[in-house]
């Protein structure tokens, strides 16, 4: 039985997801957004029948069982836990949060909720290339797994107005928005996970004609890092915001028999032995589909055809998951096995986390997995320990 729908968030991400979410027979009952006027705005134009400026609002609604969080990357982990702590499924767009003690928190919600559905939105790993690159590459395609190339180009992702996309502390910047996405399917592909980092990040734009008040733009608008696996290939992402016109993307992997290269949803391969590359998967672009799903045609150029592919697809398959299960509370595991999970996101934070620390340093950096929250005040914590100490033992 299909679940009812909350939203948190107004942007392109959320105009997309609604109408993906209905065409898959799912209701839309709630939406949040950061001011009462903004969500009332967006809930209009994508007919949700209720909509509010207070988280709870949307938790508490009796008819929501499933939220979709796509807010600025600060507020996606609290919605998420209090979410799942109320007995929520939640679905979580990607980057799960602007550091790894957020990601850390919705894990260990998870943890605490097993029988709720808790997955990040990556849905690259849904897009048709990717699927059957990693299939080959589990057959043997290109033998023993050398190294990976990934790239991606794109225009700006600033807007006309100052907004957590300008600041690297809420979570913008390049690496944050499409790098967390290229980290996940770079894992998922090779099922390994990084050991070491050396990365750049750099913010070439700190102002604009529109963005030109007090505050300077702090998120990173290029990045390029290193990766070390930890079965011995290395991988190489550069991710670059300065390229205005059609978004595009390549993932190159080779190995000691041949190549695969993904070229946007386009999956090519050409053994060691051949000449010429061949074309194993071509994506067919099928506007009917898209329209069906009713995205418009503002949204779809908004979103890069392969992100809205995968999000379709990802969508399909959580439809499923509560199809197969009478109970609209339960849902099957089986169709959404290959979702990225919250420890998957925390893993992805990860690796950002560490990127972000070697552009400090200049220096490799070990990926340090969070396995328990920080002491928020270790000054004054060990201060109480010793008074503790000489209290009991003087």
């Amino acid at each position: 039985m299909q679940p009812g729908i909350g939203v948190f968030g107004t942007g392109t991400t959320i105009r997309c997801l609604v109408p993906i979410f209905k065409s898959c027979g799912f209701k839309v009952e709630a939406l949040w957004g950061r001011t009462k006027e903004l969500a009332d705005d967006v809930a209009r134009d994508l007919s949700i029948p209720f909509s509010t400026n207070k988280v709870d609002e949307v938790l508490l609604h009796k008819e929501v069982d499933l939220v979709f969080i796509a807010c600025p990357p600060h507020l996606q982990s609290p919605v998420a836990v209090k979410a799942l702590g109320i007995g929520k499924h939640v679905i979580c767009a990607p980057p799960a949060g602007p550091e790894q003690l957020d990601a850390f928190k919705m894990v260990n919600a998870a943890r605490y909720y097993p029988s709720l559905m808790s997955i990040m939105c990556h849905g690259l790993r849904f897009v048709p290339a990717f699927t059957k690159m990693k299939n080959l590459l589990d057959d043997g395609y290109i033998g023993d797994l050398y190294l990976i190339e990934a790239r991606v180009h794109s225009g700006s992702l600033l807007k006309e107005k100052y907004d957590w996309t300008c600041d690297d502390l809420m979570g913008g910047g390049v690496l944050n928005i499409h790098g967390s996405g290229i980290i996940d399917v770079i894992t998922f592909l090779t099922n390994q996970t990084a050991t070491r980092v050396h990365g750049m990040l750099r913010t070439f734009t700190k102002q604009t004609d529109k963005i030109c008040g007090i505050r300077q733009i702090t998120s990173d608008d290029y990045c390029t890092f290193q990766m070390e696996l930890n079965r011995g290939a290395a991988a190489t992402v550069t991710l670059n915001n300065h390229v205005p016109g059609q978004y595009s993307h390549e993932i190159l992997v080779c190995g000691s028999k041949g190549r695969l290269i993904a070229r946007g949803a386009d999956l090519y391969g050409q053994k060691s032995d051949s000449l010429k590359e061949e074309l194993i998967h071509k994506d067919v672009l099928n506007i009917l589909d898209e329209q069906k799903s009713g995205v418009s045609e503002s949204i779809r150029a908004d979103l890069p055809t392969p992100y809205l592919k995968g999000m379709i697809k990802l969508i399909d398959s959580v439809k499923d998951a509560f199809k197969l299960v009478e109970d609209k509370h339960g849902w099957s595991r089986d169709p959404v096995c290959i979702s990225a999970t919250f420890e998957d996101g925390l893993y992805v934070q990860a690796v950002v986390d560490a990127v972000r620390k070697s552009t400090k340093s200049h220096e490799w950096e070990k990926i340090r997995l969070m396995t328990e929250e920080p002491d928020p005040n270790p000054n004054l914590s060990a201060a109480i320990r010793r008074s503790t100490f000489s209290l009991y033992y003087s």
